[in-house]
Formats: C-alpha cells, sequence, structure tokens
C-alpha cells in the first residue's frame, strides 16, 4: 500500500538536505522577491480565493456516539477498546477500504467508508477519544524510494496513530505491516494534523486545476503552521503553474530558508532553467546531486544497480558508504550478503544474513527469506 498522507508535488531527484558553504554561493542565492505575507495575499497574483469555512478533523456526531454504543461495550478496559474500534472500522462494521487519493475528516470517512492514511488516522483518533482512549497523532517519515535511472525520488511522511495505554505504548496504522520501529517518527498537534489536512486539500483541488481553492487551502495550512517547508514548496508549485513565476521563486526560496525543503531545491533548478539563468539552475542542481550522493537510500539504489550489472566490487563500496550514513535497515545488509554470495565469501554472507534477520524482527517475510538464506549457507 503506498503512503499517503503528505501529498507533495515533484519532478526531478531530490533528497533530504545538508546545504553547506561552496564558492560563489553569495551570487547564486538571493532574497525572495516576495515576503511570506506577500506570498499569502492570493489576489495579488490573480486569485480569487472564497474564505474556507472552519475544519474539525475530529467531528463526531450522534450517528459515530451510536456506532461506538453498538461496537464498544461498556466497561471494557482500553486495550480492548483499540481492538473493538479498529475491527468495527476495518471489518464487521464499516469496512473502511483504502482510497490513495481521498483525505476526509473523521466524520467524511465515517460516511464515505473509503479514505486514504490520513483519514483512516482521524477516524480513529475521533472515535477512540470519543471512548475515552487516550490517543494521538504521529508522523512516521518513510524511507524514500527511487525510479527506474534514479530520477524521480519518492517520499512520504506517514500519519498514524499513537495510544497511550498503561504500561505501554501502541501504534494504530492503517498499513502496520508497512511499519517499522526504526522510522524516525514524532508526535503531531491536532493543529499540526490539520495543517496537513489542509495541504493534502491544496494539492487535491490543484492537481484538478481549482486554483482558487488549491490556495485558499495552501493559506490555510501555512496560517496553522507557518514554519513548515514543504506548504511553501507546493504553494510555488501553484503559482508556477499559474504562470507566477516571481511568485513561485519566493516561495521556493522561503521553502529553502525556513527548513532547507528538498523539492524546492529541485523546483527552483527547473525554474531557473526555463528562465535561461543557467548559472543558477547549474547551482540547484550541484545542491541536489550533493544531496543525492550523501543518501544512504540513494546509495543503496545505486548499489543494486551495480549488482544488477554484476559490478560486486562497487556494490560492495557503495553499500558500505551506505552503512556509514544508516545503519539500520536490514534492507542494506541483505544486499550485502548477497555480493559477498557472488563473491565467494560465505563466511561474511552469512554474516551479514545474520545482521539483516536481527533488524527485520517486525517483517516475518523478510525474516523467513533471511532464515531460508542462513539455512541455506549452514548446508554448503
Amino acid at each position: 500500500m503506498t503512503h499517503f498522507p503528505r501529498l507533495r508535488l515533484f519532478t526531478t531527484a531530490l533528497l533530504l538536505s545538508c546545504l553547506g558553504a561552496c564558492a560563489g554561493q553569495s551570487s547564486m542565492v538571493h532574497s525572495p522577491r516576495y515576503s511570506p505575507e506577500e506570498l499569502l495575499q492570493g489576489s495579488r497574483f490573480g486569485l480569487q480565493p472564497a474564505a474556507l469555512e472552519p475544519v474539525d478533523l475530529l467531528a463526531v456526531n450522534d450517528d459515530m456516539r451510536a456506532f461506538l454504543r453498538q461496537h464498544v461495550p461498556e466497561g471494557v478496559n482500553d486495550r480492548r477498546k483499540v481492538e473493538l474500534i479498529l475491527a468495527a472500522i476495518l471489518d464487521d462494521g464499516l469496512n473502511l477500504t483504502y482510497n490513495n487519493f481521498r483525505t476526509f475528516t473523521a466524520e467524511e470517512a465515517f460516511y464515505s467508508r473509503e479514505g486514504n492514511c490520513m483519514s483512516f488516522t482521524n477516524l480513529f483518533v475521533a472515535l477512540a477519544r470519543e471512548a475515552g482512549v487516550n490517543v494521538r497523532f504521529q508522523e512516521v517519515t518513510v524511507p524514500p524510494t527511487w525510479s527506474a535511472r534514479g530520477e524521480t525520488w519518492l517520499f512520504n511522511l506517514h500519519i498514524n496513530a499513537l495510544v497511550d495505554l498503561p504500561s505501554y505504548k501502541q501504534v494504530v496504522d492503517f498499513n502496520l505491516d508497512d511499519y517499522n520501529r526504526e522510522f524516525h517518527r514524532r508526535q503531531l498537534t491536532d493543529r499540526e494534523a490539520l495543517a496537513r489536512y489542509h495541504n493534502n486539500m491544496g494539492v487535491h483541488w490543484m492537481t484538478g486545476g481549482e486554483g482558487d481553492r488549491a490556495f485558499a487551502h495552501f493559506q490555510r495550512a501555512i496560517q496553522l503552521r507557518p514554519g513548515t517547508g514543504y506548504f511553501y514548496t507546493n504553494l510555488g508549485t501553484l503559482y508556477r503553474r499559474l504562470g507566477q513565476d516571481a511568485a513561485a521563486e519566493s516561495a521556493y526560496l522561503t521553502a529553502i530558508d525556513i527548513d532547507e525543503e528538498p523539492v524546492a531545491y529541485s523546483n527552483l533548478a527547473r525554474l531557473y532553467a526555463a528562465r535561461g539563468d543557467s548559472d543558477r539552475a547549474s547551482y540547484y542542481r550541484q545542491q541536489v546531486d550533493l544531496f543525492r550522493s550523501r543518501n544512504p537510500y540513494y546509495l543503496f539504489y545505486l548499489a543494486e544497480e551495480a549488482y544488477a550489472e554484476a559490478d560486486y566490487v562497487e556494490a560492495e563500496d557503495l553499500l558500505r558508504k551506505a552503512l556509514r550514513q544508516h545503519s539500520k535497515d536490514h534492507r542494506i545488509y541483505r544486499l550485502m550478503g548477497l555480493v559477498h554470495l557472488r563473491q565467494g565469501d560465505h563466511w561474511l554472507a552469512e554474516k551479514r544474513f545474520r545482521q539483516a534477520a536481527e533488524l527485520a524482527d517486525n517483517d516475518d517475510e523478510a525474516l523467513a527469506r533471511y532464515n531460508h538464506k542462513l539455512e541455506l549457507l549452514a548446508q554448503h
């Protein structure tokens, strides 16, 4: 299942950025023409956004309360409440189905019986809180994957729920099989979750060609959480689509100024290339290349390519570099084990598969594959 709660628009390969000083930087980087406040004045750029009605992500109505009474009896403990609510949402009650392209409030998801991961999380959090369970939103950084030739970086911040139970915390996720406790995660306030909802809706309306409606949602997202860089990146993409290149440039530069937002770098390179500003386009492409070369997942992608071409020395070198950046991903150790097998080093291969198995203890399918490899090696 594809994670989709944080929607972004991007066009070329990007990595988490760590922009360092380099020669000529001062001449390449300049101040935005428009301030963040000016960028939120849509009428200045030909938009006529309507005022948004307040959105309550977690509103619970009488139908939802009756649904809870039907499926969650009084007197059960919080752990059992969580189990019953999940069963009611996914199985014998609503039978909620996954729809990657629909972001709903809790109430909308309840009636539509579909939605993406954020929709599910909204519904679960609303019902669980109504039942007296202490539950919060949690944002999870899902490792990026790369398209063929490494031209596109697919990156998501996934949203799930974190339940406080008496002796431990329980993660509730629409697709728990894909959840990995090693992924970076942080708790979100309800205000932050609402901002992400509006960002998603902005992307939804933008891809549908509804510029005014898209702007209204991006504006609301930024007003709720002005320190989130990728909101400005998406706003910049909207302005670019509308032919407002100066506003788009300012939005991308603002995103970079806030948190070195990665997609903004590539978008700026494309914008400058289209404008004929080859020096700035080249500068931002170089930053993208620098980020890419330091990212363990891109190095892993390159190692897979080298392995497929039987260049095992190059694959091993790339994997060692990836491990120096990130030593907790079982997939890197798995590929290392395969490389060692191809090189005829069965002792090292066994060591790598054991390391992979230790890190894959919550991935039953991967663990079974590694154990099978170890059994085969033991017979060698």
